[in-house]
């Protein structure tokens, strides 16, 4: 990041091929679209090299980055939240899928569906720390708020995922 900073176009390379994976990982898990994703990433790095000369050098690159890609995703809700409807592209509206609770056999899957179920400030939590791997603190610069916020959504979404999985394995049973 501090070539990329100082001018250094072959670094950007360098700083898309190690960071590029967690950025998108983390921006499908909060948009829970791959397509919504792709773009997102893409405004990111747009933000990133508008933004590079604010990058504290020395500091840790990837939660940094993963605060920028927190934001732009958060911009593009809003502008989607602004806007009416949306509509498929035949120029419908789209309708909900009733949850099919066979499908939730699968362990993995279910866990996904429960962390899509969950608060966004849980999943976000849970997501930064167990999947990113970040440390409590940088996933707490990522989130804008305290180690002990970050603990306590961590837990908290821990809780509401066992409950979500206990019931949905009740319900399938």
């Amino acid at each position: 990041m501090e070539q990329y900073v100082a001018g250094s176009a072959s670094a950007f390379d360098e700083l898309y091929h190690r960071t590029a994976p967690q950025l998108f990982g983390f921006l499908v898990r909060l948009s829970q679209n791959r397509n919504k994703a792709e773009d997102l990433l893409q405004v990111t790095y747009a933000k990133v090299h508008r933004a590079r000369s604010s990058y504290f050098q020395g500091a840790p690159v990837l939660p940094w980055m993963l605060a920028i890609a927190r934001r732009s995703f958060y911009d593009e809700r809003r502008a989607a939240h602004s806007r009416h409807e949306q509509l498929t592209k035949s120029g419908s509206v789209p309708e909900s899928e009733p949850p099919d609770a066979s499908r939730a056999a699968d362990v993995a899957e279910a866990v996904e569906r429960a962390l899509d179920e969950m608060p966004i400030n849980y999943r976000e939590a849970i997501q930064l720390t167990k999947v990113t791997g970040l440390t409590i603190k940088e996933a707490a610069e990522v989130l804008d708020t305290s180690p002990i916020a970050v603990k306590l959504r961590v837990h908290r979404g821990f809780v509401l995922l066992r409950k979500q999985l206990q019931a949905l394995y009740r319900g399938a049973a």
